[in-house]
């Protein structure tokens, strides 16, 4: 693959594994502060989304949010918060990428471009449910000058069936063997969307 690509790929996931070493505390501080705001819709809201979007910079146990927020706001309002603030997440990231990408553009760029605009969609779909790549993902895409409104749309895409998901599923009660059948759904639906991309991108080529 393009080094205009693997190179801001794997420089974000080691920044992003260090900053979660070192701010691995912050999971139980984030857990334990919505735990204690459940009694209060409106500012679990508020604080649930504010979190959640900060996980594009700290280490923000996402899944267990969507969860919660499902346990706490129901279904329909659970999801909505959560796509809310994956999707302010998505967009800092694409931005991050995007200032960063300034000082480290070189003459692979087109080419780069084109590798993005061949592969990313099914990056994009395929890593919504995964820590670090997730994050790493949106950097690189903002990094290589992806068009923001296919890639916000992709995005919206990969995220909605997954806050659905964790929203339905924490809605049915603060259940340990539940939250880990939603997380096992969430891993499905990324496979189901690599398969359903390799497929798109055979057909592309015939």
């Amino acid at each position: 693959m393009n080094r205009a690509i693997t190179l801001p790929f794997l420089i974000t996931v080691a920044l992003i594994i260090v900053v979660f070493l070192l701010f691995q505390n912050l999971e139980v501080f984030f857990s334990n502060l919505l735990n204690q705001l459940s009694s209060n819709a409106s500012l679990f809201a508020l604080v649930s989304c504010l979190v959640l979007a900060s996980d594009i910079v700290l280490p923000v146990p996402s899944s267990i949010v969507m969860y919660v927020n499902g346990f706490v706001l129901g279904t329909f309002y659970g999801s909505v918060v959560s796509l809310t603030a994956l999707l302010i997440s998505s967009t800092i990231g694409y931005y991050l990428g995007s200032l960063t990408s300034l000082g480290f553009k070189n003459n692979d760029n087109e080419k780069a471009r084109s590798v993005i605009e061949k592969y990313g969609p099914v990056s994009i779909l395929i890593t919504r449910g995964i820590p670090i790549l997730s994050e790493a993902v949106c950097i690189v895409c903002g990094y290589n000058k992806m068009p923001f409104r296919r890639y916000i749309m992709l995005n919206l895409a990969g995220y909605v069936p997954l806050c659905l998901l964790y929203a339905f599923c924490g809605s049915l009660g603060y259940n340990q063997n539940t939250f880990f059948i939603s997380f096992a759904c969430s891993l499905l639906i990324s496979a189901l969307f690599w398969f359903a991309g390799k497929m798109l991108f055979k057909n592309r080529q015939a």
